[in-house]
């Protein structure tokens, strides 16, 4: 039914408004998504399908986030490839920015501007993109709802080249760049060799956020050292006095992966079926960290944790077990593993 409507009204397709969900996030405040109806996601997906290609065509090679084909691990190779140490990793400074709000505040026509689609389709869109939160306010003037579909392809179309940025700076004329910049949707970092000027870059910086109508935050942005290390999507960076680069995962994402676990072991489900999830969240950080440094980060103490929980309810359940069968044998009935025996021997 869904698929018959999106085929016949896909060009006149009119976009309700979003539901507000807060979640909470790591510093203890709320961040609020904005959730479209399963209808309007559909569609946004359709759009999604028909603009990303022209987009793909001409997006800056080092921007890795919700693009085809691209992952996190795609950047952390790139950040080895410039701070190992045949690049002389432990003499260069890290830039790492962070966007205020940037689903929030980012301007609907430099997003709109960037995004290539037929006349009808692009006029919709426009009107998805204005849809107002039920029950808060009627129409948005400015940014794109995080939970929707087509959000993220709407981000990077905004943020395509701030990854550039401090490109111009070289050592000398067609020498490569003192600069490189690695973008994860609205995370980036900046790698800066010896003699860049970290101030020139942090004014281009803000003037490109600026005439996107966004803001760096300042608490999170800094220039620090590669040997002091650094924090970026989950993992650690550093490049220690000798020159050897190295990767693990970071504290909080470590931290992450245990409370996981151990909500899933405190739900009420079966024990299997506990397990089972447990195994499922194990795996995926093993595989999400398997290019990293996992000496000081081992999960043994984890599954030493859930080994040591599985003990105790089964010693919790033989001795509930036997306070039955004592219960049945006062009472004169056999137990179910006393009747089984039984019938065996006749």
């Amino acid at each position: 039914m869904l698929c018959q409507r999106l085929n016949k009204h896909w060009y006149h397709w009119k976009h309700q408004q979003l539901r507000r969900v807060n979640i909470p996030k790591p510093n203890g405040k709320t961040r609020g998504l904005g959730i479209p109806t399963i209808a309007d996601r559909a569609w946004q997906a359709l759009l999604k399908l028909a603009a990303e290609p022209a987009y793909e065509a001409t997006a800056g090679e080092r921007s890795y986030g919700f693009r085809p084909g691209r992952c996190t691990a795609d950047a952390q190779k790139l950040i080895f490839d410039n701070l190992k140490s045949q690049t002389n990793g432990k003499d260069k400074l890290i830039l790492e920015t962070d966007i205020s709000k940037c689903f929030d505040e980012i301007d609907h026509k430099v997003m709109l501007d960037g995004i290539v689609l037929p006349i009808e389709a692009l006029k919709r869109l426009k009107r998805a993109v204005k849809a107002g939160v039920r029950g808060e306010y009627p129409s948005s003037i400015k940014g794109t709802p995080q939970g929707g579909v087509i959000s993220p392809l709407l981000a990077n179309i905004a943020l395509d080249g701030f990854e550039n940025l401090g490109s111009n700076q070289w050592k000398r004329e067609r020498s490569r760049p003192l600069i490189r910049g690695i973008r994860y949707a609205d995370d980036a970092v900046f790698i800066c060799k010896p003699g860049a000027d970290t101030k020139r870059l942090r004014e281009d910086i803000d003037e490109f956020l600026k005439s996107r109508g966004l803001r760096i935050n300042e608490t999170k942005t800094k220039v620090s050292k590669a040997t002091d290390g650094f924090d970026f999507l989950g993992w650690r960076f550093r490049v220690n006095s000798r020159g050897v680069f190295k990767s693990t995962p970071s504290w909080e994402n470590h931290a992450d992966i245990k409370a996981k676990v151990k909500a899933t072991w405190r739900n009420g489900a079966t024990t299997e079926a506990r397990l089972k999830r447990i195994e499922s969240q194990v795996r995926g950080g093993r595989q999400n960290h398997k290019n990293c440094d996992m000496n000081k980060h081992s999960l043994w103490s984890l599954n030493h944790w859930v080994w040591r929980k599985l003990r105790r309810e089964k010693r919790r359940m033989a001795i509930k077990e036997a306070k039955k069968a004592r219960r049945l044998a006062i009472k004169g009935k056999p137990s179910g593993a006393r009747e089984a025996r039984s019938h065996q021997s006749r």
